[in-house]
């Protein structure tokens, strides 16, 4: 039983679903992306009871954030929907300790790289085969008569148009450059530990390929911020002088940016190929923000995403369509569990960061 609920197969399927969960949701229709999720779970389940793993494999803090996203139905005014979507997030937590807790850190890279690589190459594909038929593509069961707006479309299909941005077989071209991200990180990984030369360079460049053509600006923003990261990883195992110059000179940098950005927000914001109002964003977090100051400590209920059927979260359109997010986490998460679950979650955070620090810096220091 073991052997089989560790197999790399199983496993690699596992991390596309969780990976890639919007496309079985548009390929399948609501009822079929539920069940693959609960077998999914299942799995999850399975695998843990199967490998005797405690909750105490979570950090004190992490468990604080969950156990308050858990009792935050109590008190929403969607009560059911928050319960419901509440379980999801539960389910989503034993799948992620199940793969974090059951398989080699070494076999993890390995199988994550090959469901991203799946994920990606499938995109590229996907998009290849809507833009040769001409016309967008809308999820299955979706009702999409002429003059449907293309912001629903499952694939727009403008892969050959220029300045277009993809959008994969996840529908969306943020998600999909963050999965070509995560790609690209753990390819540099690999390539420290002088992995398969070929399958790190095809892995490198369909990452960069992907990043490219989906033309995130926020993915854009973060692979700066983990490329400084990992530079003041490297740089703490130098000599103390070096680190502290060099170390001292990226986080002045960092400062400026932020400094100018302040000062020069139409520039900047256009150097970023966005709008002053960075796409529309600033009118869904003003309407965001008012609703947290209604109930800013505890928050209205964790619901993750905003549910279309629930009209409380009819609180922005952009061209009659409705916001599904706040397009902002840390302004989602007030909304949603108040002060003290973003504080909750803000520690987690920085735990979770710190312990992996500490891993890298090690790993860093055995490989020079």
């Amino acid at each position: 039983m073991r052997k089989i609920l560790a197999s790399e197969t199983l496993t690699v399927a596992v991390l596309v679903v969780l990976f890639a969960g919007d496309f079985f949701r548009n390929l399948l229709t609501v009822p079929g992306w539920v069940a693959l999720a609960l077998a999914c779970t299942a799995w999850a389940i399975a695998t843990l009871v199967v490998n005797s793993v405690s909750w105490r494999s979570l950090s004190l803090t992490l468990l604080l954030a969950i156990g308050w996203i858990v009792i935050s139905p109590a008190w929403s005014p969607y009560a059911l929907t928050s319960a419901g979507l509440t379980l999801g997030f539960l389910f989503t937590v034993c799948i992620g300790l199940a793969l974090g807790t059951t398989i080699p850190v070494d076999a993890l890279y390995s199988q994550v790289s090959t469901a991203l690589r799946v994920v990606l190459a499938s995109s590229l594909v996907f998009e290849l085969a809507v833009a040769l038929s001409g016309s967008p593509l809308y999820p299955v069961g979706m009702n999409a008569p002429p003059g449907t707006s293309i912001e629903l479309a499952w694939c727009r299909g403008i892969l050959f148009e220029s300045g277009g941005r993809i959008q994969g077989i996840v529908g969306n071209a943020n998600l999909l450059g963050m999965l070509a991200l995560i790609l690209l990180i753990i390819t540099v990984v690999r390539a420290t530990q002088r992995r398969s030369r070929w399958l790190t360079t095809f892995d490198g460049v369909l990452a960069l390929a992907v990043l490219y053509m989906t033309a995130s600006t926020t993915v854009f923003l973060a692979a700066i911020a983990v490329a400084g990261v990992w530079a003041l990883a490297w740089l703490s195992r130098r000599p103390p002088v070096v680190a502290r110059i060099a170390g001292g000179s990226i986080i002045a940098a960092g400062i400026a940016v932020v400094v100018y950005a302040v000062t020069h927000w139409t520039a900047f914001s256009a150097a970023l190929g966005k709008s002053p109002d960075m796409t529309n964003r600033f009118g869904i977090w003003q309407a965001v923000i008012e609703r947290i100051s209604v109930r800013p400590i505890t928050g209205f209920g964790f619901v993750g995403w905003w549910p279309t059927w629930e009209g409380w979260f009819g609180i922005h359109a952009i061209r009659n369509i409705r916001v599904q997010q706040a397009h902002n986490v840390w302004l989602d998460l007030l909304m949603q569990v108040g002060v003290v679950g973003t504080v909750l979650f803000a520690a987690a955070l920085i735990t979770t960061g710190w312990l992996l620090w500490r891993q890298t810096t090690v790993s860093m220091s055995s490989n020079v």
